[in-house]
């Protein structure tokens, strides 16, 4: 098959093709294109004329799981990691945010029904374990190849339909509403540590996606609310509905393996740029970044690339900046995933050497005057240290009191005072 539908929502907007050398090719549904509906990514505007591989593969690639959990995948089908179409011609049947790929003729999941399977605690601890070698579920009815769900990222994710205190497996209609995330092997107290960061953003007033700690026997997880969900009044009471959403990296262009600003990714001034030109209230959302680079900084997230921050691009006002995710403080684990922030703050990589000139630097990159950065950078550093007991209380008693929480709160006071000094520094 070198072919595949591609689809927003229950629309056909467009085709995928692989070319001879494995290349990839994208072409907008001439109807879908007339009319002018939603883009598939800002990095593919509506027009007549095909995408090559240069163009569309960075959009395409940014779909896929990364790392050992894309490996797994691939091992699942026999396909080679390296193959965005035939990882996508397997797993595409349900994307990240409302985007979906089938072979020609057939409909995406969520045009056909079926019940969900709840999972008592033993069922998911169960499939939580095998997660890392069967990461893709039984279908439906047991016979059937099982969920073509892809998520981007590098740990093993499990998407999950919450209602009341049930979790269960959905495919494709209704949609997922949360995702199970496993934490890194032998990385310590990492659920606890990504719920606490998640907590701190909350209580800090930063929008942000809801995230709680959950234990199903031996196995600790992280459930994580989709921000690419909301609910929609109808006749049969509120259905779940999909909002379609990208990447900064997919919509600037840029392969996965692109995320880090030292690896050719994109820095604050390209990401402000990206923002200010899109969207619907770019004053609003522009400040919003800021204060989401600001709080990485105080949490001591060296991994805030540009793939953690995402557009959402048919919500009402659309395209709006997304809520926070995936924050998580590396610092606490000294060396292990490095000191360097994934990005340049006004052109200085290392978080306690940034002073008041690199803040300023930084103002220029996302076109806010100086003076209002400072301001901003000592109202957050105040906000996210007095929030660190309430967020805290926020978490299930077990997951209170580990050191890595202790670790984090330490360096939100250091980070704090070093950004409070930063920014009365003399211009």
């Amino acid at each position: 098959m070198n072919r595949l539908d591609v689809f927003l929502h229950a629309e056909r907007v467009g085709l995928l093709e692989r070319l001879p050398g494995a290349e990839l090719r994208f072409t907008y549904e001439p109807s879908w294109a007339a009319r002018r509906g939603t883009p598939l990514s800002l990095s593919l505007p509506l027009r007549a004329e095909p995408f090559d591989d240069r163009e569309c593969r960075p959009f395409f690639a940014g779909l896929l799981p990364e790392g050992d959990f894309l490996k797994a995948v691939a091992r699942a089908f026999q396909v080679s990691a390296e193959n965005s179409f035939s990882v996508l011609a397997e797993i595409g049947g349900e994307c990240a945010g409302a985007v979906s790929l089938v072979a020609p003729g057939e409909e995406p999941a969520i045009m056909a029904g079926h019940p969900p399977r709840w999972l008592t605690e033993p069922e998911l601890e169960e499939l939580l374990v095998e997660l890392p070698t069967r990461p893709l579920l039984t279908g439906p009815n047991e016979e059937d190849e099982g969920v073509r769900l892809s998520l981007a990222g590098t740990q093993d994710k499990l998407p999950v339909l919450a209602r009341d205190t049930q979790l269960g497996v959905t495919w494709g209609s209704p949609p997922s509403t949360h995702i199970i995330k496993k934490p890194i092997a032998n990385v310590a107290e990492m659920v606890a540590n990504e719920a606490y960061c998640m907590a701190l953003a909350n209580e800090a007033e930063l929008d942000v996606a809801r995230a709680l700690p959950l234990r199903a026997g031996d196995q600790e997880v992280l459930v994580v609310s989709r921000y690419d969900r909301t609910y929609r009044a109808s006749e049969r009471g509120p259905e779940i509905h999909r909002i379609h959403q990208e990447d900064f990296c997919q919509a600037l262009g840029r392969l996965p393996a692109q995320k880090y600003e030292a690896e050719g990714g994109p820095g604050i001034a390209e990401c402000a740029e990206l923002v200010q030109r899109w969207s619907g209230a770019p004053a609003a959302d522009q400040l919003k970044f800021l204060d989401a680079l600001l709080f990485n900084l105080l949490i001591g997230n060296a991994d805030a690339h540009a793939k953690n921050y995402s557009l959402l691009l048919d919500a009402p006002g659309s395209p709006r900046l997304a809520p926070l995710y995936d924050l998580l403080s590396t610092r606490v684990y000294g060396r292990r995933f490095g000191r360097k922030m994934a990005m340049k703050y006004g052109g200085e990589y290392r978080p306690e050497y940034i002073r008041g000139r690199h803040l300023d630097r930084m103002a220029g990159e996302l076109g806010v005057a100086p003076r209002r950065v400072r301001v901003r950078a000592v109202g957050m550093a105040e906000r996210v240290a007095d929030s660190t007991e309430a967020a805290r209380e926020r978490l299930p008693g077990l997951s209170r009191d580990g050191a890595v929480i202790d670790g984090i709160v330490g360096i939100v006071e250091e980070m704090a005072r070093s950004l409070y000094e930063a920014a009365e520094e003399p211009a």
